[in-house]
């Protein structure tokens, strides 16, 4: 081999060399391999402060004839565990579409809820799917109109987080908007219905 072959050799195998020893290695850290880790929260979770809104598309009226699409979302806080496996819940939250035939103010008590999932911050706990049998009327101190699921004598089934050890049988969420029967009623009954109602406060217990 000539001299300058010899060279170009020793030449690209200290470059290849150097290459080699200046590259990192990447080490996952111990927090990184259990970042993405998801645990099924057990026991229950009662949050004290829920809120959000329900959208009405189209308008409820007060006798409504058109099919009508429901998107309700709530957002719950101040959230606190017992007897689980997850001390510490910062938030939750659910969104819910629900199809009716008409879109009556009258026929909301018999709106049918379907299954829905919620999920929880932080992430690294399951979500939560829930189902009511249906919803009750209800009014606070002040009079304004809320709604309670599951309605009296109905059930709650819950699998995933939270379920306690029957399923969640005694799951319940008692939300309140602000407005007055009556203020709801004056809505239904304006010429352009109601589009889109606030929930200010209510508490939810998943159990």
């Amino acid at each position: 081999m000539s001299r300058f072959r010899r060279t170009t050799c020793f030449a690209v195998l200290v470059t290849v060399m150097s290459v080699i020893s200046i590259t990192p290695v990447a080490h996952a850290s111990p927090s990184q391999l259990t970042k993405h880790k998801v645990i099924v929260a057990t026991g229950s979770v009662t949050c004290k402060k829920v809120t959000g809104s329900v959208t009405f598309q189209p308008a409820v009226r007060h006798v409504g004839t058109t099919p009508e699409t429901q998107i309700v979302t709530f957002r719950a806080s101040a959230c606190s565990t017992k007897g689980s496996n997850v001390k510490h819940v910062t938030s939750g939250y659910l969104t819910v579409t629900v199809h009716r035939p008409s879109n009556s103010c009258i026929g909301l008590l018999s709106t049918e809820l379907p299954k829905s999932t919620g999920t929880w911050r932080p992430s690294s706990i399951h979500s939560t799917t829930a189902s009511f049998s249906g919803l009750a009327f209800v009014y606070n101190k002040v009079g304004d109109v809320g709604f309670m699921v599951p309605n009296v004598g109905g059930t709650a089934k819950v699998t995933g987080s939270f379920a306690g050890t029957d399923h969640g049988k005694r799951s319940t969420a008692t939300l309140y908007t602000n407005m007055t029967p009556a203020q709801f009623r004056s809505a239904c009954l304006s010429s352009t219905g109601l589009s889109r109602q606030a929930i200010v406060s209510g508490v939810a217990t998943f159990s």
